[in-house]
């Protein structure tokens, strides 16, 4: 259930993403005779106005498809008879959709959910199977005691916890009823990372809520703060400082990650993630993504006439292949990361 919950959030921000495009382009004069959740063939279609509505059998994008974009439609309803900076905010649409998305997401998030503003070493969940649950641990227990060391705060006993393997064997103190009892068995390990040993325990926290007007301040700055570190990483990964494998998540993670997210209460903040991440993607200046169109319109200013078809055609067919290469290998990424117990998401 929680892969379904992390696909139709996934689903709902591409959807976000193409209505962008979509309602901009009716709004500045464009005809758009369909608009499709997914790709391949059909599962449902209905025309409301002069627009088709389609929801398509393979859910891994969406397209609001224009009048005059590739089908060789003419007339003062086409995109490309409408002058460049209409245009541009059609293609800019689409990623300040999800931009705004990710602003309101994380908005929501400080005003209802709140923000973690303290850790306390109190169990609030035991994990089915694991080691906790094996040996009696139970909620409401205080953790004071890792085999020979004290635990005075969650980030201690994390500390405590490096280093260990699973199978180790530990025993774990903890205060019940105001009493001492000890718990001894062995650490399992993590799903996502085998290597990493587990108690299995999940810590109490304390948030903090915000009002409507800071928690949108803070959901702008806590997004510029991403941005700027997504644009550090591109970089690391392109000087060779952070490697492509180890770091790239395909749909396969993604979907993993964000069942996950959904299971431990923090799909919200990743899905805000993911958004920011998909609009900054789009921008990257190759075609067919839209970063590429604006290049190209920039061009058409710059050299006073339209780029021919025929050389948008070529280099929107290399760009496809760049994508669609990106595409395969983070999904082999993904599987090898399956199969060897490597996590998705480095630590």
């Amino acid at each position: 259930m929680t892969v379904i919950v992390a696909l139709l959030g996934l689903i709902c921000l591409i959807v976000i993403h193409e209505l962008g495009h979509m309602l901009t382009a009716k709004a500045l004069g464009v005809r758009v005779p369909e608009f499709g959740v997914g790709f391949g063939p059909p599962l449902v279609k209905k025309k409301i106005g002069n627009t088709v509505y389609s929801f398509r059998i393979i859910l891994l994008g969406g397209f609001a498809r224009m009048a005059g974009m590739g089908d060789g439609a003419e007339g003062p309803d086409t995109y490309y008879a409408k002058a460049a900076w209409r245009r541009a905010l059609i293609i800019l649409a689409g990623p300040v959709a999800n931009i705004l998305a990710a602003v309101a997401i994380l908005a929501g998030v400080y005003m209802f959910q709140g923000v973690v503003t303290d850790v306390k070493p109190v169990v609030r969940d035991v994990e089915r199977g694991s080691m906790a649950q094996e040996v009696g641990l139970r909620a409401g227990d205080r953790i004071v005691g890792l085999d020979s060391d004290r635990v005075k705060t969650w980030g201690g006993f994390e500390r405590q916890m490096s280093g260990r393997e699973p199978g180790e064997k530990v025993s774990v103190t903890v205060l019940r009823d105001g009493s001492q009892k000890t718990f001894e068995g062995e650490l399992g390990a993590d799903p996502e990372d085998k290597d990493r040993a587990l108690v299995g325990v999940r810590p109490e926290v304390e948030t903090t809520t915000y009002g409507p007007l800071e928690s949108v301040g803070l959901s702008v700055q806590r997004c510029g703060e991403i941005t700027v570190k997504l644009g550090v990483f591109v970089g690391q990964l392109v000087t060779g400082e952070k490697d492509l494998y180890d770091n790239v998540t395909g749909p396969v993670g993604i979907a993993s990650v964000g069942s996950t997210a959904v299971d431990q209460g923090f799909f919200l903040p990743l899905l805000a993630l993911i958004s920011l991440n998909l609009a900054l993607f789009n921008l990257f200046p190759i075609l067919p993504l839209d970063g590429g169109h604006l290049f190209f319109i920039a061009a058409e200013k710059v050299l006073g006439r339209p780029v021919s078809e025929q050389t948008m055609g070529k280099i929107a067919a290399f760009g496809l292949v760049l994508v669609l290469a990106l595409f395969l290998f983070a999904t082999y990424a993904d599987l090898s990361k399956i199969f060897t117990g490597q996590p998705f998401i480095p630590n």
